[in-house]
């Protein structure tokens, strides 16, 4: 959305120095286009006031500063703000305030993405829907997203991300989603949220902040996000096995990695053809399919739409190998959770299948048995080979029986026994946290970014 000097200023509280046309708000000059608005934030490693030059290098329209230029050295608008970190959620909520589609707001400890991605193909009946891009879910991203929102936007889908307390209560009342859902609450950020429980009251915010009048999804597979009590006046749609989208029966078709999933709905038995494999995708989709429900959707309409997704980065992304293989890229990141879909998902493989797992960071005090209980999963789940990588899992390897197991502090250790051990017809996933840099085997093996995918 594009914005004046005069709206900026009204938006913000801030002082109008001097108007400018209207134009597209930008917080990096490297991306700012000619008639831009520059907004100067202040981090921790740097102070966004450094880069005026360069935004007028640009072509900026004008400015958003907490520190007004010096004399002679800006020739275009100027607004000055108290916090130019505030100011940027302050125009995010101008935008939201000044939207009358439906807007969802999704969170979820592992999955966002994907469901993010499968409710924007859902709802696509309505028209063009505007997306989080990337990974763009926190304090920061979630404003500018909402600043993205083109004219002709139908639905807004915005993803929310947290790694502390308190900021799903503050991304909800920002963006103030008509449709909520958790996709789950499991083991991620817990050194920060102080556990499951915590991780809970974090996540659970997206949906007690809600209005009379809002919807929201609700996974009843999952204990915790079942247990949310929401406010009086909000409509309740489950999903998952007994919900209002009935989660009824999962096939994986290992030639093409594609799910098929039957649901039994209000609209009565629907099928959706999923292009990624596992069941998480289709309960992920069963969300997808209540978000529909809320907006009132033709829900076969919605489900014939999830045929067109694509895996999102680094997120089960197959990729054939030159021995044959195919490689299971899960590298983007990772929890207990997560992990523990991504292995059911490769167990179900035919042929050989290897696992290459990384570290998962940010589990606190207990991270050593959270490591060991993937470990002796990977076991128990009849793999031919176990390959775990990073200082944590190597030292789980113990737990790790029945199979073939390898371990290495650095991940590019794993690279080399791999490239031995795999022939055609073979099947491997690669996953762990982003720290952990799992991505580097395949990288190793292709010669290539481990974040193309063939499909």
């Amino acid at each position: 959305m594009n914005l004046d000097g005069s709206t900026i200023a009204a938006s913000t509280g801030g002082r109008l120095i001097a108007d400018a046309p209207a134009g597209p708000i930008c917080t990096d000059t490297r991306a700012l286009t000619e008639g831009g608005w520059f907004l100067a934030l202040i981090g921790d490693r740097f102070d966004g006031h450094d880069f005026l030059e360069h935004a007028a290098a640009a072509g900026a329209a004008g400015c958003v500063v907490s520190r007004a230029p010096e004399p002679g050295s800006w020739s275009g608008g100027v607004v000055v703000v108290d916090d130019t970190t505030e100011a940027l959620a302050a125009l995010g909520r101008h935008v939201r305030e000044g939207f009358d589609g439906p807007v969802i707001g999704l969170t979820g400890s592992s999955g966002k993405t994907t469901t993010r991605a499968l409710i924007a193909l859902a709802l696509s009946p309505l028209g063009r829907i505007h997306q989080t891009e990337g990974n763009l879910n926190n304090h920061l991203g979630v404003p500018m997203t909402l600043l993205a929102t083109p004219p002709d936007a139908a639905a807004m889908v915005i993803e929310m991300g947290t790694s502390s307390p308190g900021e799903i209560e503050h991304l909800a009342r920002l963006v103030e989603p008509t449709i909520r859902l958790i996709v789950n609450v499991g083991p991620a950020h817990l050194e920060e949220l102080g556990g499951l429980d915590g991780v809970a009251v974090e996540k659970g915010a997206l949906f007690t902040t809600a209005s009379p009048g809002h919807s929201c999804c609700v996974n009843v597979e999952d204990e915790r996000v079942a247990a949310i009590e929401l406010p009086a006046g909000v409509r309740r749609i489950t999903f998952g096995a007994g919900g209002d989208v009935s989660l009824q029966g999962v096939q994986i078709k290992p030639s093409s990695l594609q799910t098929d999933a039957v649901y039994e709905t209000p609209a009565g038995t629907i099928e959706a053809h999923i292009p990624a494999p596992g069941r998480h995708v289709a309960l992920n989709a069963a969300g997808a399919l209540a978000v529909a429900l809320a907006t009132g959707v033709d829900l076969r309409a919605a489900a014939d739409a999830l045929s067109g997704y694509l895996p999102v980065g680094m997120r089960m992304r197959p990729e054939t190998l030159s021995s044959g293989a195919v490689a299971l890229n899960d590298a983007y990141n990772a929890n207990p959770q997560s992990m523990e879909a991504s292995l059911k998902v490769l167990a179900a493989m035919p042929g050989r299948r290897a696992a290459v797992l990384g570290d998962m960071l940010e589990l606190g005090p207990d991270e050593a048995a959270w490591h060991e209980r993937i470990a002796q999963l990977a076991g128990e789940l009849a793999l031919e080979l176990v390959i775990l990588v990073g200082p944590r899992m190597a030292a789980a390897a113990g737990a790790c029986r029945g199979t073939q197991v390898l371990a290495f502090v650095e991940a590019t250790g794993a690279i080399e026994p791999l490239r031995a051990w795999l022939q055609q017809g073979d099947v491997v996933l690669l996953k762990g946290s982003r720290g952990a840099r799992v991505e580097q085997v395949l990288q190793g093996l292709t010669g290539e970014p481990g974040s193309r995918g063939s499909h």
